[in-house]
């Protein structure tokens, strides 16, 4: 049963067969309902990717594929793009939608490239992978903020 869960996480989280590494002070998962809920001090490492949130759900389809993340709680993650740029930020709560390949940060929304100035920061930001859009949300006190560093043609310069 411990083997079966394990598996069922493994498999949930990536969608394929790869190494990710779980941690959570509790993990359920029930195959029936198509969920996995992991909660406190949740870490989740996958490729040097890392996620940490207060608490992660992760729903799958009926050929049990991941559909749909939540990670509640003090969320903070590091990811490499395909492009080998290194962003991290933070969110009260993010979810993504497999299917779409889109994320939604929600609370205190700020994405960062790690060595740069270039940062996102608002109430809402969405950003989607298949198409390459991005949007940014501010709120009636602050607005949405971006701040991104020009870059010289070096062939004009």
């Amino acid at each position: 049963m411990v083997r079966g869960a394990i598996i069922f996480i493994c498999l949930t989280v990536l969608g394929v067969a790869e190494t990710v590494e779980v941690s959570a002070n509790h993990i359920m998962s029930d195959q029936l309902k198509g969920q996995t809920i992991m909660r406190g001090n949740v870490v989740i490492e996958k490729q040097g990717d890392i996620l940490y949130a207060n608490e992660v759900i992760v729903k799958t389809d009926h050929n049990k594929k991941p559909s749909n993340y939540q990670a509640k709680g003090n969320v903070r993650f590091r990811v490499k793009t395909n492009d080998g740029r290194i962003m991290q930020g933070n969110a009260n709560q993010i979810i993504y939608d497999a299917i779409q390949e889109e994320y939604r940060l929600i609370g205190k929304a700020y994405v960062q490239e790690q060595g740069k100035k270039n940062s996102i920061k608002g109430e809402v930001i969405v950003l989607n992978r298949r198409s390459g859009s991005a949007s940014v949300e501010g709120d009636k006190k602050k607005p949405a903020k971006i701040i991104f560093t020009l870059e010289q043609n070096k062939d004009q310069s």
